[in-house]
């Protein structure tokens, strides 16, 4: 063989395995294109169960830990708002399968409140409307038992309606809302009314994933409802309008800096649900 013919066959081949390496390369992308292109059929009641139960929580037996930053603001049903406090919010969502399509939830959930778009804790409030300064309570809620199926949603609480399933670019969103009325906290003759909507966004390949069975989501909520008894509001008008956003976190470790200590020192019972005992609200008396 010549030199020249042996250089143009090493040539060749180099030419063939590089050329049949990138086909198979473009196939793997196209493939996954396709993958990433395809939209799952949210009018299917089951379908669109599953992706709900995977972006509030997840389709496996397990724990799933959320934080939020909730900012509070008083509504006098006139004028503007007037900013109060935020909250770091820390919710434990124990949820296990049933099978057929069948979830169950058990939600726990603790507040800790500081100044306004702040993480400094405080333990006294001073009053912008009242001039007065209160002790902050700190939120205590749960457990609060939930069951999901493709026919219903069964609650304790809120109500969380879910709207039909978007997809937007590369982003599954699901919108619930909760409108609602109920006796008053503090006049059980008088009505309490809630609004409350929460929205949740995953990546479509975070939701196409067979392997994934919680979804990482971006969260938002935000609610109006009658003013918290400990505030000291009385009959005044109006109420309490909250701004929040968070996220599921991996570990309590992944939370702000400073944030699980103020939960150790305030809150304990949300790092301990196994021996946290009966149901606790907002009407329940401090510890």
């Amino acid at each position: 063989m010549s030199h020249v013919h042996s250089s143009l066959t090493r040539r060749t081949l180099l030419l063939g395995a590089t050329g049949a390496a990138l086909y198979a390369t473009l196939q793997g992308v196209a493939s996954a294109e396709a993958q990433r292109s395809f939209v799952p059929d949210f009018s299917d009641p089951v379908e669109a169960l599953r992706a709900h139960v995977k972006l509030v929580g997840s389709l496996a037996k397990e724990t799933v830990v959320s934080f939020y930053r909730l900012n509070i603001y008083a509504d006098l049903n006139a004028g503007n708002f007037v900013p109060l406090f935020t909250m770091n919010n820390l919710l434990i969502d124990k949820w296990e399968p049933q099978g057929n399509d069948v979830y169950q939830l058990l939600k726990y959930e603790a507040g800790c409140y500081t100044g306004i778009d702040s993480y400094d804790l405080i333990e006294t409030f001073d009053h912008p409307l009242t001039g007065k300064a209160i002790p902050a309570r700190n939120f205590r809620l749960g457990p609060v038992p939930r069951g999901y199926d493709k026919e219903k949603f069964t609650v304790m609480g809120y109500d969380p309606n879910p709207l039909p399933l978007d997809v937007i670019g590369d982003r599954v969103f699901l919108a619930t809302q909760s409108i609602e009325s109920s006796p008053s906290f503090t006049d059980p003759k008088k009505t309490r009314f809630t609004n409350s909507f929460m929205t949740y966004s995953a990546t479509l390949a975070d939701m196409q994933n067979p392997d994934l069975p919680s979804a990482p989501v971006h969260a938002q909520l935000q609610n109006k409802t009658e003013w918290q008894p400990w505030m000291e509001m009385g009959d005044q008008p109006g109420g309490t309008v909250v701004r929040g956003y968070g996220t599921k976190v991996a570990k309590l470790d992944d939370l702000p800096p400073g944030v699980l200590v103020q939960f150790e020192e305030q809150v304990p019972e949300i790092l301990d649900t196994e021996n946290w005992k009966g149901f606790v609200s907002e009407m329940t008396p401090p510890n």
